[in-house]
């Protein structure tokens, strides 16, 4: 199996234990670049696929050419349960974790000014404001491994990290005394590793099967507020401007550990402990036009901006050991802080919805995003070209690729019911992995429309699979466990409409 490429390609879990606490890698950028399914339980219904569609509260986030069909004010708010599973499976063993969670995916008010004088060729100027989740950041991922007595572990890492970076007894004492600031540091002040008389670092001595266990937990989410307007040039052709601001918060807490049960050696066991929180807000503007050249048929575009993100990080990390007979020892890094920048893709969409008179609609999207162009920068510059960020930025050119995202759903209508079904694929985003990096999401819905009320429920399910490593050696030969890891989120929402 190829190492590296599972390393460098996993989909947000790779521990980036290489000596910085820092967190912001490829695997980061990715995970605020990437969406999951948006907007109210009707959109969701329907597999997301609304760029040429309008005349729903979602579309000021999506396209806000379509606050142009609005003939009267509406608000709509959508709260949604959440349940993710993640299943971790190594060396024949599957682990199974779950976890739930509550929150309003989607919340928007149009006011729409409607002119009553149909000679005119503009005929309505719209405002819209409406919150957005664009990610759902909640899961919890564990797996267990156990290492054959011949196979490198975690400690063999450590010691590999000390001598890579030629690290000698004097320096990692002084490290020790002064305060950790390095993986190899934590490892050597809890005497996972020595050196010997030729000053080459070598791992404390264990025999037997190694036992292994991880878990990662995340918390969080990431949102958008968008203030919109569109108008309508004689119900043909629809304008409209969107400006989103993006808020982030995201929390991993990451505990890795691994024991021992031989008694002819004094190692018992160790943990390492990894926790930061990431908090930023972005800002992007998007344009889009929809056109009606028939009752029959729209065709929709929008392109957006990138975003451009403020990021500020606070991080720690810390070891403990434990030996024979009962001696034990901790080692911890001061809590750190950093902010940096980040600057996603320009995105543009395309869609077609194809209108079956009384009786519902089929609409179809595409949308072009281009992973690799992501860029982070130092917190006073966004070109991307600082020296602390260049090696990352050119990881994220060899790891990532462009990816096309496509929608499809349909309604159908009955009197005032509505049923709705759909299916989406985010495409993969990685230039060479081991894996296939789609995610598939399957979609149902239905509702009720009245005159001043509606109400819509809709039930979506994303599959996606990953690869992933806890550590990684110079040499791509040398064993590691990898982790198959499937994750699903079904999420169940519904919509409660007013129009006024």
């Amino acid at each position: 199996m190829k190492v590296n490429k599972i390393v460098s390609a996993s989909l947000a879990l790779m521990l980036g234990w290489g000596g910085t606490a820092f967190a912001q890698d490829e695997v980061d950028a990715l995970r605020y670049t990437r969406y999951g399914l948006t907007g109210s339980a009707r959109i969701q219904g329907i597999g997301g696929a609304q760029t040429a569609l309008g005349a729903d509260v979602s579309t000021i986030a999506s396209n806000p050419a379509g606050l142009g069909m609005f003939r009267r004010s509406e608000f709509s708010i959508t709260p949604g349960l959440g349940f993710s599973t993640s299943t971790g499976r190594v060396g024949g063993i599957s682990t199974n974790d779950e976890r739930n969670n509550v929150g309003v995916p989607h919340i928007g008010i149009v006011f729409a000014d409607r002119q009553s004088n149909e000679d005119s060729d503009w005929r309505s100027a719209t405002f819209g404001l409406s919150f957005t989740r664009l990610n759902n950041f909640n899961n919890r991922t564990s797996y267990r491994n156990t290492a054959g007595g011949q196979d490198p572990t975690i400690v063999e890492y450590f010691t590999e990290l000390a001598n890579l970076r030629g690290r000698t007894e004097t320096d990692l004492d002084n490290e020790f005394d002064n305060g950790f600031t390095t993986m190899e540091g934590l490892a050597y002040g809890t005497f996972l590793f020595d050196f010997d008389e030729d000053g080459f670092a070598i791992p404390t001595y264990r025999e037997g099967e190694i036992n292994q266990a991880e878990e990662i937990i995340r918390r969080g989410s990431q949102n958008q507020i968008d203030i919109a307007g569109g108008t309508s040039y004689r119900d043909k052709i629809y304008l409209g401007a969107s400006l989103g601001v993006i808020s982030s918060d995201f929390r991993q807490e990451r505990i890795f550990r691994e024991t021992e049960a031989s008694t002819n050696s004094d190692f018992t066991s160790l943990e390492l402990r990894d926790e930061f929180r990431t908090r930023g807000t972005g800002v992007n503007l998007k344009l889009g036009v929809i056109v009606r050249p028939s009752d029959v048929i729209r065709l929709g575009a929008t392109i957006q901006t990138p975003t451009l993100y403020n990021f500020n990080e606070t991080y720690q990390r810390s070891m403990y050991s434990q030996f024979l007979p009962g001696e034990t020892y901790n080692a911890a890094e001061l809590p750190g802080e950093f902010s940096y920048k980040l600057t996603t893709p320009f995105r543009a969409s395309g869609g077609a919805a194809f209108f079956l008179q009384k009786y519902g609609f089929i609409s179809a999207d595409i949308e072009y995003v281009n992973y690799a162009n992501m860029r982070y920068s130092e917190d006073d510059d966004f070109s991307g070209n600082s020296s602390y960020f260049n090696s990352i930025n050119d990881r994220i050119s060899s790891t990532y690729q462009s990816a096309l995202n496509f929608r499809i759903g349909a309604e159908g209508r009955y009197e005032v019911f509505r049923f709705r079904a759909g299916y989406a694929i985010t495409g993969d985003p990685y230039r060479n992995a081991d894996f296939d990096g789609k995610i598939n999401t399957f979609t149902l819905g239905t509702g009720i429309r009245l005159n001043k009320y509606y109400a819509d429920v809709a039930f979506t399910s994303s599959t996606a699979n990953s690869l992933y490593s806890p550590y990684n050696f110079n040499d791509p030969s040398v064993f590691v466990p990898v982790v198959d890891i499937e994750d699903k989120l079904n999420t169940v929402m519904l919509t409660f409409g007013y129009n006024f």
